[in-house]
């Protein structure tokens, strides 16, 4: 459904569409990043010598406010290449105009929400999950929302499986370890910084779909895998889990066209230097799909 408010762009004309009536892109969803409302890019290098990358941005606005995004080109030595600002009212999603954004000249792509910058990306320095648009879109409302939740949440630390409410996204006051042969031979030990949020697999799927008011009542890979109707992964969809007992990673589709589907996930990645564990990634989703210990489910009430 479209907005009846129009607002203006600098070059190109955009659309204003309803949160909850939302007609996605045909190909692909935004990864967004960690502010509410939910602040998004989609990044698609066009340009292989010299790196240029066309970045384009959007404001999920699901709160009861008006909130503005203004995104800048910024150019070291140079100064600004571009800037533009809109404002989506509540309950409305705004797409913004393309961003050009250049590895060579050291271009750095800038997002402030309301004055203040959320998100301050070097063109050489994009994260791998952000590029190419990884996620295909969902028709349904829950699915999308929940999915917001979880690609909010990249890069938080994993936790493992015995670490309480901290596997559910609770961030400590303190720096802790959680052992995770206290409950599990298989675990290993896991270090939590002060303030950050951590999860384990299960744990983030769980609160994935709390956040998008969905009844979940499994807070085990296992009990995922037993209690879920399972579907065939040949019908496999967007928001769908797979699953073996010990592990569950959120099925993404193949929103950059490249073949290569993906999945959302929360495992021990790779080891930070104050010895945490970045766990909350975007992986290939190739090897799950084939692997007959993962079955594929879907979450009732979507």
């Amino acid at each position: 459904m479209l907005s009846s408010r129009p607002y203006a762009m600098l070059a190109t004309v955009s659309v204003a569409v309803s949160f909850f009536a939302f007609a996605p892109p045909a190909r692909a969803d935004y990864t967004f990043y960690r502010t509410e409302p939910h602040t998004g890019a989609c990044w698609n290098k066009v340009n292989a010598y010299g790196g240029v990358y066309q970045v384009t941005n959007n404001l999920l606005n699901g709160t009861a406010y008006t909130h503005t995004a203004t995104v800048q080109n910024y150019r070291p030595g140079v100064g600004l290449q571009s800037s533009q600002s809109y404002t989506a009212w509540p309950g409305e999603w705004k797409v913004g105009e393309l961003a050009h954004v250049a590895i060579v000249p050291g271009d750095e792509f800038r997002y402030y929400l309301n004055g203040t910058l959320v998100a301050g990306i070097p063109a050489h320095g994009i994260p791998f999950y952000m590029q190419h648009c990884k996620v295909t879109t969902s028709p349904s409302v829950k699915i999308r929302t929940a999915l917001s939740y979880g690609l909010a949440a990249l890069d938080s630390v994993y936790t493992g499986a015995c670490a309480g409410q901290y596997r559910f996204g609770a961030a400590p006051t303190t720096g802790i370890w959680h052992y995770g042969s206290s409950c599990n031979s298989g675990q290993g030990n896991y270090y939590q910084p002060a303030g950050v949020r951590g999860f384990d697999c299960s744990g983030l799927v769980y609160k994935m779909f709390e956040y998008a008011g969905v009844p979940f009542g499994w807070t085990s890979s296992s009990a995922m895998k037993t209690g879920i109707p399972q579907v065939s992964k040949s019908n496999i969809q967007v928001g769908d889990l797979l699953v073996k007992y010990g592990h569950v990673a959120v099925y993404l589709g193949d929103g950059d066209g490249d073949g290569i589907p993906s999945v959302l996930e929360a495992t021990p990645e790779w080891t930070n230097p104050d010895g945490s564990k970045t766990g909350v990634i975007i992986s290939n989703a190739t090897s799950y799909l084939q692997d007959s210990a993962y079955t594929a489910h879907r979450v009732p009430g979507i």
